[in-house]
C-alpha cells in the first residue's frame, strides 16, 4: 500500500470515528437542541437535594439539566409516570415550574419559556399513563388548591398524613393514597383517600383504621376514605360523602339470544330464502347438465360407455 493510499485510509477512519462520537452524543442526549428561543448549550447530571427515602420511593432513575443561556432546565427520570405524578405533585410546592410530562418531571429556572413548551418536550424512553384511581376519586369542591398529594408508598404517607400509621395502609398489597386538604365549617379538614386492589383488602384494613382516634372512616369497594382528627364528626361525614365509587363490569363474552317473535318470524324466512335458493341451484344444474348431454349427443362427442343399450323384450 503507497503512503497516499495510507492517508486517504487514515482519513476515513478519523471520520468514521468522529461520525460515531457524534451519534453516542446525541442517542444520550436528554433534551432537544431547541426549547421556544433558546438552544442547548450543554447538559450535566444534576445534583438531587431533600428526601433520599421519598426520591427513591417514587423511583427517581436520573436527574440532568439543561443549560440554554437564558434559562436553566432540570429533568427528572422516573422509572414510571406514577411516581412522577406524585414527584410533580411535591415539586410544584415549592417550585412553580415543575410540569409532568409522562415519566418525566421538568423544573426551570431563569427567563423560563411558556410551560406547554416544556410540557411537550419528547424526552428519551417516555412513557405515559391515566391518572391514578386513587386521585381521581377526591372530591374536588372545597379543596385547598396545592393540597393534592398523591402516595405511593410509607415514606409519603409519614410525610404528608403523618397521623394514618404507614402498616395500617398495608402498602404490601400494592395501595395507592390520594391526600388533599378542604375547607370546611370547622376550618380546614384533611382527607386520606386509599385505594386497595380488592374490597376485601378494604374492609380488612377498614377494621384497622377505625380504632384511631378521631378518625372518621368511610369504605366504597376498594377505597377507603379517612378523616384524620376530625373536629367535628358532621363535617366529617359531609366531606365523605362527596366520595362517589361507581362499579364498572366488563363482560368478555357474548350475551345470550333473546328469542322474539320478530326474531323467530326472521329466521323462517331466512329459512325459506336459503330452501329457495337451494331448489334453483338444482333446477339450474339439471338443466345445464342435461343440455350439455344433449349437445354432446348433437356434435357425436358420445364414447362408447356413454352408448344405450336397448332390450326389445316385446319381440320374444
Amino acid at each position: 500500500m503507497s503512503l497516499r493510499q495510507r492517508q486517504e485510509v487514515q482519513e476515513m477512519l478519523r471520520g468514521l470515528t468522529a461520525i460515531f462520537i457524534f451519534s453516542a452524543a446525541v442517542s444520550g442526549a436528554v433534551f432537544p437542541p431547541q426549547i421556544g428561543a433558546g438552544h442547548l448549550k450543554s447538559e450535566s447530571p444534576a445534583a438531587v437535594a431533600g428526601d433520599t427515602a421519598l426520591w427513591s420511593e417514587y423511583g427517581l432513575e436520573s436527574a440532568t439539566t439543561g443549560d440554554y443561556g437564558a434559562f436553566r432546565a432540570t429533568a427528572y427520570r422516573f422509572k414510571d409516570a406514577t411516581g412522577a405524578f406524585a414527584a410533580e405533585q411535591w415539586l410544584h410546592a415549592a417550585d412553580a415550574t415543575a410540569t409532568l410530562d409522562g415519566n418525566y418531571v421538568v423544573t426551570c429556572k431563569g427567563h423560563c419559556p411558556r410551560s406547554k413548551d416544556l410540557a411537550h418536550i419528547q424526552f428519551p424512553g417516555e412513557r405515559h399513563a391515566a391518572e391514578p384511581i386513587a386521585y381521581d376519586y377526591l372530591p374536588e369542591k372545597g379543596v385547598i388548591p396545592g393540597s393534592e398529594r398523591y402516595v405511593v408508598g410509607p415514606a409519603g404517607l409519614e410525610k404528608f398524613a403523618p397521623q394514618i400509621p404507614p402498616a395500617m395502609a398495608a402498602f404490601r398489597f400494592g395501595t395507592e393514597a390520594g391526600i388533599a386538604k378542604y375547607r370546611t365549617p370547622k376550618g380546614p379538614q384533611e382527607l386520606v383517600l386509599l385505594s386497595f386492589p380488592t374490597p376485601s383488602m378494604a374492609r380488612q384494613q377498614a377494621s384497622q383504621l377505625q380504632t384511631l382516634s378521631g378518625a372518621v372512616v368511610q369504605r366504597q369497594g376498594p377505597l377507603l376514605a379517612v378523616v384524620p382528627n376530625a373536629p367535628d364528626s358532621a363535617a366529617a361525614t359531609a366531606l365523605l360523602s362527596q366520595i362517589h365509587y361507581d362499579v364498572t363490569v366488563s363482560w368478555d363474552q357474548k350475551p345470550p339470544v333473546v328469542v322474539t317473535p320478530q326474531s323467530v318470524g326472521k329466521m323462517i324466512i331466512a329459512i325459506c330464502q336459503l330452501a329457495g335458493f337451494l331448489i334453483l341451484f338444482c333446477i339450474a344444474a339439471g338443466l345445464g347438465f342435461a343440455g350439455i348431454r344433449q349437445l354432446q349427443r348433437r356434435l357425436g362427442t358420445q364414447t362408447a360407455d356413454e352408448a344405450m343399450i336397448v332390450l326389445h323384450l316385446l319381440d320374444r
